[in-house]
């Protein structure tokens, strides 16, 4: 999905045609200046954002834009499955529980087996700890890790040369030591696990919130070049994230 290559916005045009709402946003982003059809997976991001909106307000909308995707699917090369699969179903995935909108009511909408064996795949990114089940929905694989502890993150930055980042935290209840791993959610089904190194207070008064930098540890696959990214952006300010003694068997 690069510039000059074979997929253009003309390839999801029918994506577009499905989503009447979408209409009018469409008109003015490619009426800019700068508009290139030939960055096809750069513009498909403004779908992803009106899918949230829809999302929001009426998720039933969905049902002719889904039946447009099964047919689509029978003869889509891979550029066209990935956009259908990426920023639809994962977008419809990732965000449906932030709006609270049961991934069920979603799934229902699915009109035949390539979309459904589409859903299945998106699912797997967005919420590779749990197995999905058409009755149930979401089955977690494992009990979720018993939290010990609760930081609210404040800054984090890079520590060159090292194989950690600091996190300076306010400690909100529980503990907080080396060897336990902070544990934030991206998906009620997906976390991430950073090994906790070092724990470092940065308050004496004890009349105050307990104040301390952490060092977590950077995965192995993390090139260096983009620690420094990782380390000042992986935890947003206000975060709350749990310690737990150890991530569960099977975790990664």
């Amino acid at each position: 999905m690069t510039k000059y290559g074979s997929f253009t916005d003309d390839a999801w045009a029918p994506l577009r045609d499905a989503m009447p709402s979408f209409a009018a946003h469409w008109s003015a982003f490619t009426s800019r200046s700068n508009y290139d059809p030939l960055y096809a997976g750069q513009n498909a991001i403004e779908f992803e954002f009106h899918l949230e909106e829809v999302l929001r307000a009426d998720p039933e909308s969905f049902r002719p834009l889904l039946v447009v995707m099964e047919r689509l699917y029978l003869t889509a090369d891979s550029s066209l499955r990935d956009l259908m699969t990426i920023k639809v179903l994962e977008t419809l995935t990732k965000h449906a529980e932030e709006v609270g909108v049961d991934l069920r009511r979603i799934a229902r909408m699915l009109p035949g087996p390539e979309t459904r064996a589409a859903w299945r795949e998106a699912l797997a990114w967005t919420h590779p700890e749990c197995t999905w089940d058409d009755e149930r929905g979401l089955v977690p694989d494992w009990p979720p890790p018993v939290a010990v502890g609760r930081v609210r993150v404040e800054t984090s930055r890079d520590l060159p040369e090292t194989p950690t980042f600091a996190v300076d935290v306010e400690l909100l209840d529980g503990l907080v030591r080396p060897g336990c791993f902070m544990w934030k959610s991206l998906s009620s089904c997906h976390h991430d696990g950073r090994a906790i190194t070092a724990v470092e207070p940065l308050t004496s008064d004890s009349s105050s919130p307990t104040r301390l930098r952490i060092l977590v540890a950077h995965y192995e696959r993390e090139a260096p070049e983009n620690r420094r990214y990782i380390a000042e952006g992986w935890y947003d300010s206000g975060e709350i994230v749990e310690i737990i003694e150890r991530p569960p068997p099977g975790w990664r």
